[in-house]
């Protein structure tokens, strides 16, 4: 199986967990976000930012697997992929900064 698509299917099968009911006092567990930290950290996977698309309802997820970027573009009301392209740091970097405008994308800056 593709890294970059297993990959997505971490992302979308561990945001779909949540910690039991049964647990230790939440003193003695780690948080939610950690436990996804982790998981994607084994398969090797780094969050490198997340933002949302308003004109297209979805989340921009930028990730990065050993040398290699990605944009996985997720579904706002579903939660299914859309999409997973390989792009530059540099090109995920000005996404992220608003250097690289998208119309109608929070967190970027038309001038």
């Amino acid at each position: 199986m593709n890294k970059l698509i297993l990959s997505g299917v971490v992302l979308t099968a561990l945001s779909a967990f949540s910690v039991p009911s049964f647990a230790a006092s939440n003193a003695d567990i780690i948080s939610e976000q950690d436990a996804i930290k982790a998981a994607l950290l084994e398969v090797g996977v780094e969050v490198l930012g997340i933002r949302f698309d308003e004109p297209d309802s979805q989340w921009d997820v930028f990730v990065k697997s050993g040398e290699k970027a990605y944009e996985v573009e997720v579904d706002a009301a579903s939660g299914n992929i859309v999409a997973a392209e390989e792009e530059s740091l540099a090109e995920i970097k000005a996404e992220l900064s608003g250097d690289l405008s998208h119309e109608g994308v929070i967190g970027d800056v038309d001038k």
